[in-house]
């Protein structure tokens, strides 16, 4: 049955929940006010394509096939990883393999019903193709701050530059990229005659976090430049006519950066032959970032397995995870289906950088290694320390609950639930959230550990219902 008439979601990519009291005042007016799922939870990798497609989808990566930001395919990118923030990779992939996303997506399902999905997004290229991938087959549209070149709905950047003006330069803090999207988002989503889904992805803060720093002055002001964009939406939806739900909601968190280590140059001086740019002489493929993939090039396992032991004999590798075909021959490793893997293009290995819960500079806790992607001191994300995995979530409806939820919920609920708002039926690894009745559901949780000499880390998951939400994992003493 039909709920509302609109549903209009806001994306802050990167939020934690822990950063909004007394930085985001209208946000978190908006969390007091709404149901807030404090224990909100991202995917595995927590990385933004990743999530935007667990999200877009409601389905795991095993289910979905984004299974990394990079992941290495030389059957369409030879010579380094598939980078899906790149809109060329991602039509090479569609070109290759007949399709990006091997699930429906939110967009599938509403179409199907004849309802509309309109975006505005100003990430990457890549993250507005993945939000909803069939958007032209659906009559829908998708606008990328980035142009028509980066859009399978073209005429959206030529309707947006028509009406405001030329796209902003990507300056970082992006404080011209995100007024530009505000500005767009009102012209073109929340009309009258706009659509029934209406999405708006902010950069930030994610992108400042990675430059500056969690805690520094710069992410400060982005993020009250993004607050001040999410009141003016919300002063917008108050003059609208019909009822309107809104959901504000972020993809990962983020960890402060402590040390880099340059995984591919040592694996090379100890006799591996790994490089995340990979030649005719290199045979194991790497990605970077605070956690990254690793896969044979030429079906060689005894090279894997040799990878293996020189990951966990060091002391800067937090977590690994093996294909689970592998896992059984590698003591140590956890299975990839423990968290959601399981896809063919899933890689032989996941490996992950240390990292704990102590405070950074700014009294912040989350802290990590890092293989590359920023400087020393800047944020990542990526793994599954729990202030990279804890999500914001707060969904505000008409004659809804309100207060704080705090039953393990993640990504993958978000799509159904917009969907059981529009009175649409969607498949999805998730659940509609009870948004106006409390689910009185039992919650389980799960501890699993597995050693191998020194080397010791431990995966919590949370069940409910028969549905398996990650919670967080890392490194933990051995014999603890």
């Amino acid at each position: 049955m039909k709920q509302v008439d609109r549903v209009v979601i806001i994306v802050f990519d990167g939020l934690r929940p822990d950063m909004i009291a007394g930085r985001m005042p209208n946000l978190e007016a908006f969390a007091n006010r709404g149901l807030w799922f404090r224990e909100a939870r991202s995917v595995f990798p927590s990385m933004t394509r990743v999530a935007t497609t667990s999200f877009a989808t409601g389905q795991w990566p095993g289910v979905h096939g984004i299974v990394n930001n990079a992941f290495h395919m030389p059957n369409v990118v030879q010579g380094a990883p598939l980078d899906t923030s790149n809109f060329d990779h991602l039509s090479q992939l569609k070109a290759a393999e007949g399709q990006v996303v091997t699930s429906v997506s939110l967009g599938h399902a509403l179409a199907a019903q004849g309802l509309r999905m309109g975006a505005v997004h100003a990430g990457s290229a890549g993250s507005s193709y993945l939000v909803n991938h069939d958007v032209a087959e659906h009559g829908h549209w998708t606008f990328s701050i980035h142009g028509e070149a980066s859009t399978k709905t073209p005429e959206a950047a030529r309707r947006a530059i028509a009406s405001l003006g030329p796209l902003p330069a990507q300056d970082v803090p992006k404080f011209d990229t995100i007024d530009y999207a505000r500005r767009a988002f009102l012209d073109m989503a929340l009309t009258k005659d706009g659509p029934e889904v209406a999405l708006l992805w902010l950069p930030e803060p994610d992108t400042t976090w990675h430059h500056y720093g969690l805690g520094s002055e710069q992410s400060l002001a982005v993020m009250l430049a993004a607050d001040r964009v999410f009141g003016d939406i919300l002063d917008a939806i108050d003059g609208m006519e019909g009822r309107t739900a809104v959901i504000a909601m972020s993809d990962h968190g983020q960890i402060t950066t402590t040390s880099q280590t340059d995984i591919t140059g040592e694996m090379q001086a100890d006799g591996l032959p790994a490089s995340h740019r990979p030649d005719a002489t290199h045979r194991l493929a790497l990605t970077r970032g605070n956690m990254g993939e690793l896969r044979s090039l030429d079906g060689d396992m005894g090279l894997v397995s040799a990878a293996c032991d020189w990951l966990m004999s060091r002391e800067d590798i937090g977590m690994v995870f093996a294909k689970e075909t592998l896992a059984g021959s590698l003591p140590g490793t956890f299975p990839m289906s423990l968290v959601h893997h399981g896809h063919q293009r899933s890689p032989d290995l996941f490996f992950l950088m240390r990292s704990s819960d102590d405070a950074d500079p700014w009294g912040l806790p989350g802290q990590g290694g890092l293989i590359a992607g920023v400087d020393v001191g800047g944020g990542m994300h990526g793994g599954l320390n729990r202030h990279e995995m804890n999500t914001t979530l707060v969904i505000g409806t008409p004659d809804g609950r309100t207060g704080m939820d705090t039953k393990p919920v993640g990504l993958v609920d978000i799509a159904p639930t917009v969907a059981a708002l529009l009175g649409v039926d969607m498949p999805s690894s998730g659940a509609a959230l009870a948004v106006h009745e409390p689910c009185q559901s039992g919650i389980e949780h799960e501890t699993f550990r597995e050693s191998r000499g020194a080397f010791c880390q431990e995966l919590h998951r949370n069940k409910v219902n028969g549905r398996v939400y990650l919670d967080y994992g890392g490194r933990v003493p051995a014999g603890a």
